[in-house]
């Protein structure tokens, strides 16, 4: 699939989607409450309707219509021999835990780059509450587990991934009361979506610096997810550079720690107007400014923060990347082989991209070929946008993963072709 983008003037409004974080969470928890669940306002993507599979091979019965699920579950995990969690980070992390509250040996495995997703801290953290596991080269799936875990106290090493820590506080709140330390905890916005979600099926949570404790079991809820601010980013990012544009249904007082991105757009001098339910981003009168950031709480900011840079007058620098490495893709080397190939001048520098601005519209070649990484997709239609020419965007299928509906609500900005 290719996108091809012409220039002009970026112009409207569009909706978010719903939010990946938060449908993957309330999946799950759906999945140990015990009775119907209603998730109004699911997204429905490649790795949601991972999860979505995950909790129907773990027992639930799970009815999808337009703008809502329903989950029907006992609240306790049945067998499964084997769940495919297809490219969702997510889904593997939760359900490798929910997975171990019970007794029989469950494989969870993947595609593309899932194989190389580390899992061991958390499989550690589990065997502490008495599962077995079994992990390929010592570090990633194909990886079984097998419970039943107990409650109780654990550590878990979060410097990899906040989602450690969220697996374990989704499944030990059917083990009450449970208490989870995290040592290095990163990117703690998302751990806060999912101590929102817990409250939202009734557990209580009690959060002291890096210690939570948890009071469940989950019971069946209505709850309604919000707009993604990841998938906001882009088109906020295509306003900045190319127009003005606004995102309806995205919350700014939401834990989500994409959000930021407001913040990186003003710093760069690009116009912001945040209302309760929305944000507008505008081009500023002249080129945007550099822009510093360290994107440890909010990785996936990174390919669009680039872009953006890419654009900018000066040196910007984005540090706090390594983990990065581990993503759908080499995210540096993706959002780093993106930049050469548009004609930007960037290098990595330890822990730091730095990208050399054009200080203004750019002039790629007619087809950009970002790696078939959702996120880094996106970014390539943000650098389409900022050029002189149209300019086609390969991989333009890769946005399924997280946002199905980007290119649509694109077109409704700019003139936009699909082939």
């Amino acid at each position: 699939m290719r996108a091809t983008i012409y220039p002009g003037r970026a112009e409207g409004a569009v909706k978010a989607p719903p939010s990946k974080s938060y449908t993957h969470r309330a999946v799950a928890a759906a999945l140990l409450a015990r009775g119907v669940s209603r998730i109004l306002n699911p997204l429905y993507s490649d790795d949601t309707r991972a999860s979505i599979q995950a909790a129907r091979l773990l027992g639930a019965r799970v009815e999808e219509s337009p703008g809502m699920l329903e989950v029907y579950s006992t609240g306790t995990p049945s067998w499964a021999p084997a769940i495919d969690c297809r490219e969702s980070g997510t889904t593997l992390r939760v359900f490798y835990a929910v997975a171990a509250l019970q007794d029989r040996p469950v494989v969870l495995y993947g595609r593309g780059r899932l194989h190389e997703r580390p899992l061991a801290p958390l499989a550690r953290a589990l065997e502490e509450l008495g599962a077995g596991t079994l992990l390929t080269n010592e570090c990633c799936p194909p990886a079984a587990v097998r419970g039943p875990i107990r409650g109780g106290f654990v550590e878990v090493d979060a410097s990899q991934s906040s989602q450690y820590l969220t697996a374990l506080l989704i499944a030990l709140s059917a083990r009450p009361p449970s208490t989870v330390r995290a040592k290095a905890l990163s990117s703690r916005g998302y751990v806060d979506v999912t101590l929102r979600v817990l409250e939202w099926f009734g557990v209580g949570v009690a959060a002291a610096g890096d210690t939570f404790t948890v009071e469940g079991p989950p019971r069946p809820s209505t709850v309604r997810i919000p707009g993604d601010w990841s998938s906001a980013a882009p088109l906020l990012a295509v306003g900045a550079v190319a127009g003005r544009v606004e995102v309806r249904g995205v919350d700014p007082a939401d834990p989500q720690p994409d959000r930021a991105i407001t913040d990186y757009l003003s710093m760069m001098g690009a116009r912001v107007s945040v209302a309760d339910r929305g944000v507008a981003a505008e081009e500023p009168g002249g080129p945007l400014g550099p822009v510093k950031a360290c994107v440890d709480d909010h990785p996936d900011l990174a390919p669009v923060l680039a872009a953006l840079a890419a654009t900018a007058c000066g040196e910007s620098r984005i540090c706090c990347v390594s983990r990065l490495r581990i993503k759908e893709s080499d995210r540096v080397e993706s959002i780093t082989g993106l930049l050469r190939e548009a004609g930007v001048g960037v290098e990595v520098d330890g822990d730091c991209i730095t990208v050399h601005g054009v200080c203004g519209k750019l002039d790629p070649p007619p087809t950009l070929h970002p790696a078939p990484d959702h996120r880094v997709v996106m970014a390539a239609a943000v650098l389409a946008a900022a050029s002189r020419h149209p300019v086609s965007v390969a991989n333009a299928g890769a946005v399924s993963k997280s946002y199905p509906g980007f290119w649509e609500a694109l077109s409704r900005l700019l003139r936009v072709s699909i082939e």
